[in-house]
Formats: structure tokens, sequence, C-alpha cells
């Protein structure tokens, strides 16, 4: 007999008939078609997937009259919530094992020759303009011919940076010259012009600074490696090994525990000027408001008073 016989009958709803009309929605063996009802069998699996496609769907879409039931909006939500957990574990732990390597990799690279694991940048943060080539392995008259050869090269780039900022200035004022500026538009552009310049000038001072720093230090911390790997090779040769790897890695750690300092005193400063600039910034911005609006409130006050004058006349 079908559920949607004519008769009103007592069991109209329960688990029976939701298990029932489930499945027929997912032709399970209740799937039994009956001579002549096969339509109205249909109707009822329609039905019953309606009501399975209901309890997936996002239970804030509905009213407050809505028809979808609270245990169906407390397991959405629940499976809503373990799925978010899920995800920022998974986020979490990404991010967790970025860290170790990039501090294993800075770990590693100031235990052999006391520098950054990123070689394109200083401990203060600037550009590296020189090549790397300390080695370890070598003898401490590789390390200060390394050292001196550094030094040329960070002189060389700081000269041709100051060399391309004296360029530029160049190609500003003759690009002013051509634009046709008049007056203070002129004398503006010319004043960033130079700005620009001087801006780019401290730049390659600061940069050839930071540089000559960083070449220092990563000599002495190779000079250091150098040593402790020839009382190591000492000492292996007598049979020593496990003292031999006991100085090695307190080489290591001394490199890596200096480096470390260096790294967060360049940090530490970098952020102090930084904020010292938007404390500037942030000022200047201000006073320039300020100014704008006293010029608002002024050209307000004289165009009032001009009206109320041409009011008058206007009466009389």
């Amino acid at each position: 007999m079908s559920l949607k016989s004519g008769r009103k009958g007592r069991y109209t709803g329960g688990s029976f008939a939701s298990k029932f009309k489930t499945g027929l929605a997912m032709k399970s063996p209740f799937n039994v078609v009956i001579a002549g009802e096969q339509a109205e069998q249909q109707s009822d699996a329609a039905k019953a997937k309606q009501e399975l496609d209901a309890k997936s769907i996002d239970p804030s879409d509905h009213g407050e009259n809505s028809s979808v039931d609270r245990d169906a909006t407390t397991a959405w939500f629940q499976r809503k919530k373990l799925a978010e957990e899920q995800e920022a574990a998974k986020k979490a732990s990404e991010e967790a094992a970025k860290a170790e390597a990039t501090a294993k990799e800075k770990a590693e690279a100031a235990a052999t020759t006391g520098g950054d694991a990123d070689p394109t940048k200083t401990k203060g943060g600037k550009d590296q303009t020189y090549t790397d080539d300390f080695d370890p392995e070598g003898t401490k008259k590789d390390v200060r011919k390394e050292k001196r050869e550094n030094k040329k090269e960070i002189r060389g780039a700081k000269k041709d940076a100051k060399k391309n900022a004296k360029d530029a200035f160049k190609d500003a004022k003759d690009a002013i010259k051509d634009s046709g500026l008049k007056g203070k538009e002129k004398r503006d552009a010319k004043k960033d012009a130079r700005k620009t310049k001087k801006s780019a000038k401290k730049d390659a001072r600061k940069t050839a600074k930071a540089n000559k720093k960083d070449n220092r230090q990563q000599a002495k911390a190779t000079k250091k490696t150098v040593k402790a790997n020839k009382k190591a090779a000492k000492l292996t040769a007598k049979g020593k090994t496990g003292k031999a790897q006991k100085k090695l890695d307190k080489a290591a750690a001394k490199n890596t525990k200096k480096t470390n300092k260096q790294t967060a005193k360049a940090t530490k400063k970098t952020n102090k000027q930084a904020a010292k600039a938007t404390k500037k910034a942030n000022k200047a911005t201000k006073k320039s408001t300020r100014k704008a609006n006293k010029a608002t409130k002024k050209s307000t006050r004289k165009a009032n008073k001009a009206s109320k004058k041409s009011k008058r006349k206007g009466r009389k």
C-alpha cells in the first residue's frame, strides 16, 4: 500500500516512514514496484531526495520558520566547525615546517661562515653587493684574500650607485627643461629631483657600510671555523673523534649565537627607523590636513560674507 493513500492512517511519519522514503531514494531493496503504483513511488522517492538535499543546505539560508530540524542544523554546524579546524591545523603545521626549515638553513649557514641564509642580503637587511665565497675548509690566508676582494667589490658597487644617482638627476633636469614647466611648478620639480638624488646617494653609503660590516663579521666567523677545523683534524688524527666533534659543535654554536644576535639587533634598528619615519609622515599629513581645513574654513567664511553683503545691497 502506498504511503500516499486517501485513508488517513495513524503511522504517517516516524523512523520507519523516513527509512522507507530514504530506501526508495537510494534505490535500496525497499524499492519494490507494485503495478499501478510506480508513479506514486517515484513521487515518494523525489520527496525523500529533497529531504536528503535539505540536510546538506546551509541552515543560515533559511528564515525563522524553517523546516530544517534542530538535529540537522546542529550536525551541519559541527561539520563546518570540524572542517575549519582541520584547515587551520593544516595551515599551522605548514607554517611551522617552513619556519623550522628557515631556522635550520640559518643555523647551517651561521655554523659554516657566520653568514645569512639569504646570500643576497646583509645582516642589516641591505642588498649584498659582494659575492660570499668564504671557504671554511680553506686557510686563514684564503679568508684574508677573500675579504680584500669583497672590499673592492663593495667600493665598486658604491661608486656605481652614486654615478647612477647622478645620471638619473641629469635626466630628470633635462626632462623638466623639456616639459616647459614655469614658476613654482618648475622649482618644485627641481626640488624633488634633488631630494631623489640625495636619497639615492645616502642609500648607497648605508648599503656600503652594511656590506663592510657584514664582510668583517663573516671573515671573523670563517676564521673561527677554520681554526676549529684545524684543531678537530689534529684530534681526529690522534683518534680523539668525540673530542674533535665537540670542538666543531662548539664553534658552530658560537657562530650561530653571534649571527642571531647581530640579526636581532639589525631588525630592531630597522623597525625603530620605520616607526620613526611613519610617525614623521603621520605628523606631516595631520599638519597638511589642518592647513587645508583652515584654508577651506577661511574661504567659506569669505564666501558667506560676500553673499550676505550682496543680499543687503539687493534689499536697498
